[in-house]
């Protein structure tokens, strides 16, 4: 299943699908069949993993639209089309970057990687390397004079900590300002799907920079030691190694495809409060594929064990007893089937799941009366990005800001089971945001909650003010939140194949999903068909501030 782009591919129409949805088509009613055509078409394999600018996710957008022409919805995108194009670049490491020292020629992704930020990395051909102390203890470190225009080499704690201690160290002190670059010996920390997405850079709106810096470059182990020509345990601070050739620096690109918000507006019946629209969502792209497979059986098995929310899980070796039972779970599905190699992060979860979801809703008000308000479907760009394709949107918005009245974003709405996530049950639903600015909202919401047929368990622990994993921060709800627009986001929950290769369309609960769907379409009517917008109590006023958690 490793992904490779055909001719075949690059030649066929825009609106090509796999052969298997051809011939299928979905009904009016939310069901578990048509939700199924559409995650498997969304996740397919010739997608690619849905990355923000690859054919994958355009193609993505261009089904999404034509499902939303089909449904008879009204184009609201820019100049009357489905679409808002985003602005985007690619800041990645320059192509043919790669480091020689002391004989050795360091590999670009493999043996290190250049971090992304706006600041333009200083040359270091013909630099000095140095070896500059332990990061997490300033008393080690060498002087600015000693640091200057050379190749700084930190010795960082092991693991996932060295990746924190050398952000620590960066954030409080200028001392190797002068620099060329800062080196840190935690490129074997990396866990394999971060590794990729720092190898093929951060998307951004703009290409402003902010004067020269030193780059900030992430080895392993044994590229520093080239790097310096000795072994780091025991390297004095000081000690100076060899002369380093080549280049570590940044540059911008154009996508190769254009990332794309999908807009459509199922017009409203009341010809007053039709003006107004209330927001459901979802976002279509995903993280892509990676250059090197993995054995996808393999990977799941480990995953389930060692790291339950995938690639919100640190990296961690399993003990003898862990991979006792992994071995055993391996030795049974090899009686049924061979290792299947596996390269794509197809995101059938992750959020086909809830872009699926996003248009079975809009078929069902299409295919009924209609609410008095106007509904607003859009389908997000650049969610993994950092919540690019929504803060656009709800910057940029192509119809009137203050006539959306609440949002209501899916994400992960596949999966949530026993077995996947801590308390996970066919009625487990995770909800951030219902009552952070209209309590009234959160009201509706469990109201509705309740005449469902099998009401679903919220589990609000997500939404608690300072929770670590920083949900409500970390949704495309808040982009609208921003506004004071009383914005909700549900999810399933994270489980261990989250940004994995594993997450596939064949472990959606496809019953759980069309609930889901049913659930979130009964909200977005109720609020459509109130005589008043939901009542905000608690508005946020700056919608440029950081968010809080």
């Amino acid at each position: 299943m490793t992904y490779r782009i055909r001719l075949s591919l690059l030649l066929a129409a825009l609106t090509t699908v796999p052969s298997f949805v051809s011939a299928q088509r979905t009904g009016a009613g939310i069901t578990a069949a048509d939700l199924r055509t559409r995650l498997r078409l969304i996740s397919d394999d010739s997608m690619g993993g849905r990355a923000t600018g690859s054919w994958g996710d355009f193609q993505t957008t261009e089904y999404v639209a034509a499902e939303f022409r089909r449904l008879g919805l009204i184009p609201g995108g820019e100049n009357g089309t489905w679409f808002q194009v985003i602005p985007f670049f690619r800041l990645r490491a320059a192509a043919g970057s790669q480091i020689v020292a002391n004989g050795a020629t360091l590999r670009l992704g493999p043996d290190f990687i250049v971090s992304q930020n706006r600041a333009i990395p200083r040359p270091i051909e013909g630099r000095e390397t140095v070896f500059g102390g332990t990061v997490d203890d300033s008393s080690t470190w060498i002087s600015a004079d000693a640091a200057r225009d050379r190749l700084v080499i930190m010795a960082t704690p092991p693991g996932v900590a060295g990746l924190s201690a050398a952000g620590q160290m960066l954030g409080r002190t200028q001392r190797f300002a002068d620099a060329a670059a800062l080196v840190f010996p935690v490129r074997n920390a990396f866990a394999p799907e971060n590794a990729a997405a720092q190898v093929a850079g951060r998307v951004m709106t703009d290409t402003t920079r902010s004067g020269s810096a030193p780059g900030r470059i992430s080895v392993t182990v044994a590229a520093a030691e080239h790097l310096l020509g000795r072994p780091l345990a025991g390297a004095e601070p000081g000690t100076l190694g060899g002369v380093v050739h080549g280049q570590a620096t940044l540059s911008f690109a154009a996508l190769p495809y254009a990332a794309r918000n999908v807009v459509g507006i199922l017009r409203g019946s009341d010809g007053t409060l039709a003006g107004t629209m209330v927001s459901m969502t979802a976002h279509h792209d995903h993280v892509g594929f990676d250059n090197s497979p993995v054995d996808h059986d393999s990977l799941h098995t480990l995953n389930k064990i060692v790291r339950p929310q995938g690639a919100d899980s640190p990296m961690r070796e399993p003990t003898a007893a862990e991979w006792d039972v992994i071995h055993h779970s391996l030795d049974s599905i090899r009686r049924i089937r061979p290792p299947r190699p596996d390269s794509i992060r197809n995101g059938a979860d992750d959020d086909g799941s809830g872009t699926a979801v996003l248009l079975e809703a809009a078929e069902y008000f299409a295919s009924q009366a209609h609410p008095r308000r106007s509904v607003l479907f859009v389908n997000h760009a650049a969610e993994e990005e950092g919540l690019l394709g929504s803060r656009w949107f709800a910057d940029h918005p192509t119809v009137v800001r203050d006539s959306i009245v609440s949002e209501f974003d899916m994400d992960e709405v596949a999966r949530g089971n026993a077995g996947e996530v801590p308390g996970g049950s066919p009625a487990y639903l995770e909800i951030v945001g219902m009552r952070r600015l209209s309590p009234e909202y959160g009201d509706l919401i469990d109201a509705v909650n309740a005449r469902q047929p099998l009401p679903f368990k919220f589990n609000l622990i997500y939404d608690t003010p300072g929770h670590p994993l920083q949900y409500y921060c970390r949704a495309d709800h808040y982009s609208y939140a921003r506004y004071d627009i009383p914005s909700v986001a549900i999810s399933r929950g994270e489980h261990s194949d989250y940004h994995q290769v594993t997450d596939e369309e064949q472990y959606a609960d496809y019953d759980a999903m069309a609930r889901v769907g049913k659930f979130a379409a009964d909200v977005v009517g109720t609020v459509a068909n109130l005589d008043h917008r939901p009542k905000v109590d608690f508005a946020k006023h700056d919608p440029a501030a950081r968010c809080v958690q």
